[in-house]
Formats: structure tokens, sequence, C-alpha cells
């Protein structure tokens, strides 16, 4: 009887630490959290890679192996073909140095509209060195690295296919000019009292709910009558004067981190001799860095894959990596013709040859994604988004 009585207790002793191991306490957390937080990952994560991954296996499929029912994942062989024809599809044949060059071997070309969007693209891209060295200088006193690092980027953008130049030149700068535009009213709302201001807000997310169907009819017809339209200046203007794709999400974000600021750092700025001006570019904008990665990180995603803004507005002149997409499959009909080359059973436009220009237009989102995802996350959790 004692070795049971004594049997009893040691389990009674040992059921704290047992239930600690499996449920947790304050300083840690059990084995079934753990399983249930991997569980909820795994099943999270694989609803968003499952696409990428189904879009990925068939797009190395050739047009025998999407008929043929025995194979659902694996092709019977890597069908590479698709990703050529998309690399054509999409224009990333070439590089945009060469077409740099083509530029300037044909002087006489150069008046013509075509050649006009090239030269003012170039210019843009040369201007980052200066915009680096210059806006950079505020924050940083070594100089040289900012131009190094400006210069190696403008090299490397030089060097990439002139489609992803395009998405680049007109994403990257649509998104610079919508979060500028938009730190600078966010602030305005945050820190200055003024009439009509809750009105202000009102009419911004009333704006903000409205379709963007609803006003480019009456937005490409002014556009068209001050000759915006057609160039990049139909994307900029409204832009900067806060009304670009998600601007007023952007302007609330930066608006909430910015209310969030203590007053008493401006106060003593304004001791100090510095006005609102030296304020927000020295001491606002250091402090909003995670609402500017949030803001840059999604603006760029949303302007990459922008597509009916951009039809409309700028009529062709220039072609992004989602316009050229759309028109892939009619591009593949006039080709296929004289393209054959022998091989019949694979000269019909497949989803293979869509999945396969699919995944080159996202593969710069997926890369960005990946160096800059650990930053996001964390801006996110400090931007206080959730009114924390």
């Amino acid at each position: 009887m004692n070795r049971y009585d004594e049997f009893k207790r040691k389990i009674r002793n040992r059921i704290p630490t047992w239930k600690k191991h499996l449920i947790g306490n304050g300083n840690a957390n059990g084995v079934l959290y753990k399983i249930a937080i991997y569980f909820l990952s795994i099943t999270f994560a694989f609803v968003f890679i499952y696409p990428i991954f189904y879009m990925f296996m068939i797009s190395l499929m050739s047009n025998t192996d999407l008929v043929d029912s025995t194979i659902l994942w694996i092709p019977s062989s890597i069908y590479y073909q698709n990703y050529l024809y998309a690399v054509n599809g999409l224009n990333l044949n070439e590089s945009y140095f060469k077409t740099v060059i083509n530029i300037f071997l044909h002087k006489e070309l150069i008046i013509a509209s075509p050649y006009m969007v090239e030269v003012r693209k170039l210019i843009v891209i040369i201007s980052i060195i200066p915009i680096t060295v210059m806006g950079g200088g505020i924050y940083f006193k070594n100089k040289g690295k900012l131009f190094a690092v400006s210069s190696l980027i403008v090299i490397v953008i030089l060097v990439l296919p002139k489609s992803y130049v395009d998405s680049l030149y007109v994403a990257g700068t649509v998104t610079l000019v919508t979060v500028f535009s938009s730190a600078i009213i966010g602030y305005g709302l945050a820190r200055f009292d003024f009439k009509l201001k809750k009105l202000i807000l009102a009419l911004m997310l009333l704006v903000y709910v409205l379709p963007k169907t609803l006003l480019f009819i009456s937005r490409s017809q002014l556009y068209s009558t001050l000759g915006l339209k057609g160039t990049m200046f139909a994307l900029w203007v409204p832009s900067f004067m806060g009304q670009g794709v998600q601007a007023t999400f952007f302007i609330l974000i930066f608006f909430q981190f910015f209310k969030m600021m203590p007053k008493q750092i401006e106060e003593s700025a304004y001791l100090d001799g510095a006005n609102t001006l030296s304020i927000f570019f020295r001491i606002a904008v250091p402090m909003a860095v995670p609402a500017f990665v949030i803001a840059l990180t999604y603006g760029f995603a949303v302007n990459w894959n922008e597509l009916f803004l951009t039809n409309i507005y700028l009529d062709g002149n220039i072609k992004t990596i989602p316009m050229l997409l759309q028109g892939l499959q009619a591009a593949w009909g006039s080709a296929a013709d004289y393209s054959v080359g022998g091989d019949f059973v694979n000269v019909d436009f497949t989803e293979a040859k869509a999945f396969a220009g699919t995944m080159l237009s996202i593969m710069p989102l997926v890369i960005m994604y990946g160096i800059v995802q650990r930053y996001f996350i964390e801006s996110i959790d400090k931007s206080g988004i959730t009114g924390e």
C-alpha cells in the first residue's frame, strides 16, 4: 500500500511539469500551442504558395502533358520553350542599354514621339544619382557611398530588359511621387489644426471608396485638353496631388504615424529656430521610416500590376509587363504561323505559355518582397496601423 501511495505522490508531482510542457505558462509556450501555431502557419502558407507552385509546374509542361490525365504535377519532360516564347512575347530579349544606343545612333529620329519617351526615361534614370546624393545628404554624411550605391543602381537598370525598365519606370516614379505627397498631406493633417479639416478627411475617404472607373472619363478628357494624355504626367500629376492609386490609404498611414509623434519634439525644434519644412524633413521623415517602408513596398506592388489606368492614360507609348502580358495570346496568334518549326503539337497557345509569362511578370515583385519582407513586417508592427 505504501508503494501505491508513493506512486500516486510521484504522479501528482509530475503533473504540473507535464502540464507546463503541454499547455505552457506565462514564461514559455507549451507543445500544444506550438503545434497549433505551426499548423495554422503551414495552412495559410499553403493557401498563398499553392497558386504560384501550380502556375510554375504548369508552365513547364508541353501541350501533350496538359491533356494527359496521368500527369498531375510533375511534367514528363521540362518544356522550357514556354519561357522562351514568354521572353520574346514580353520583350525581355533586349536590354535597355541597346535601346539607348539605338537612340543615339539614329539622331534624326530623336524628335519622334517614341524616341522622346525613351530620352525622358533615360533622363529620369540618370537623375537617380544626383537626387540620391542631394536628398540622402540630409541624413547621411558619406556622400561618396551614396554616389557609389546610386551609380550601381543606374547601371543595373540599364542592363535590365527593356520591358522591366518600362515597368520600373512607371511603377517606381508613380510610387515615389504618391508616397512623397501622401507623407506631406498626412503630416499636415496630423500636426496642424485648421478649418474644414474633418470635412477634408471625410471627402478623402469618400474619394477612396469611389471606384476609379467612375472618374476616369472626366479625367481623361481633362488630360487630353491639357496635353497630358499619352505622357507620364497623366499619372504623376494626380499622384502629386494626393489622388494616386491607393494614395488615401497611404495618407491615413502617415496621418496615424505622425499623430503619435510627441509635440514636445516639434516645440523644441521651433525653439532652436527650425521651420516647419526643416522639422518635416529632418525630424518627422526619419521617425516615419516604418511608414515609408509600408507605403513604398505596397505602393510599388500596386502600381506594378496597375493595368486599367496605364492603358488609358499612356496611349501605348510605354508598355509595361502587365500590358504586354494582356496581349500575350494575341502576340502568339500572329507569330505562330512563322515559328512552328515542325512542332505542330505545341503550336497552340495554352495556359502553360500564359503561366510562363505570368511567372516572369511577378518575378521582380517576389525578389523585392524577399529582400524587404523582414523590414516590411517590422514596419507594420511599429506603424500602429491597427490603432494601437
